[in-house]
C-alpha cells in the first residue's frame, strides 16, 4: 500500500466519521468507536487539511495551527508592551490568554461532535475578572 492511497484512505475515514452524528455522548460509546474518533483525531492534529473538518480555522493541522497563534500572540504582545509601555497589563493578559488558552490538541470528544475546538478562543472581559464592569453615570 504506497503513502497516497493510504492518506486517501484516511481521509475518508475522517470525512465520514465526521459526517456521522450521533445522539449518544463520546465517553458511552463502544470502544470501536471511541479508538476511531480518537484516531481520526490524531490524524487531524498532524496532517494538513484535515483539521479543517473540525477546526475550520486550521489549515496546517491542528497542533501546529495552535503553535502559529501561540507565537503570533507572543508577538503580538511584544508589541503591545513596547506601544505601551507596559502600562496596559489587562490588554498584555488578554492577547496571551487567547493565544494560549483553548485547546491545544483534538481529542476523541472534538471528532465525535460533543465539544467544539477552540484555537482561538475569545478572551474573559475586564467585567469579569474584576466583578464590575462599565456601569452608566448617575442621573
Amino acid at each position: 500500500m504506497d503513502q497516497r492511497h493510504l492518506t486517501r484512505s484516511m481521509l475518508l475515514a475522517a470525512s465520514l466519521l465526521a459526517s456521522h452524528a450521533e445522539a449518544v455522548p463520546f465517553a458511552e460509546r463502544n470502544a470501536a468507536a471511541r479508538v476511531a474518533y480518537t484516531t481520526v483525531a490524531a490524524l487531524a492534529n498532524v496532517v494538513p487539511i484535515v483539521s479543517t473538518l473540525y477546526a475550520p480555522r486550521c489549515l496546517p493541522g491542528y497542533v501546529v495551527c495552535k503553535l502559529l497563534f501561540a507565537g503570533g500572540s507572543l508577538v503580538a504582545v511584544t508589541e503591545q508592551l513596547v506601544t505601551s509601555g507596559g502600562a496596559d497589563w489587562r490588554q498584555t493578559r488578554a492577547i496571551l490568554q487567547r493565544g494560549f488558552g483553548g485547546d491545544w490538541v483534538l481529542t476523541g470528544a472534538h471528532v465525535a461532535g460533543d465539544r467544539t475546538p477552540e484555537p482561538w478562543p475569545e478572551p474573559r472581559s475586564a467585567a469579569a475578572e474584576t466583578g464590575g464592569g462599565w456601569q452608566p453615570p448617575p442621573l
